[in-house]
């Protein structure tokens, strides 16, 4: 199953790492999951979240970048790197709630 708070290699423009931010109870039943790729520009940004190479199982530093969130189909979901942590997950959240313009 997929997991949210897991990255995953997917096909999106390019193969590229992206966490899934789907409820788990979606991910089971849905089609589709949405996520959040991973940049390897690592440009600071209040709607990005830095990960050092080896967090979640990235094999480079990357940016999650809340400003490209995705809905993605499952078969385009490839294998599991591994998860963040609670802590990034909240980050994660607040740059997602600060790309579509609410106030955190």
């Amino acid at each position: 199953m997929i997991l949210r708070g897991h990255m995953y290699w997917v096909s999106l423009d390019k193969r590229r790492p992206a966490l899934v931010v789907s409820p788990d109870y979606r991910n089971e039943r849905a089609s589709d999951v949405i996520v959040v790729p991973a940049t390897s520009r690592l440009r600071s940004s209040p709607t990005r979240v830095l990960l050092l190479k080896g967090e979640a199982g990235l094999p480079r530093a990357s940016a999650l970048n809340a400003e490209q969130i995705a809905t993605l189909a499952v078969v385009e979901i490839g294998e599991e790197l591994g998860a963040v942590s609670a802590a990034q997950m909240s980050e994660v959240e607040r740059a997602i709630l600060r790309a579509i313009g609410i106030a955190v």
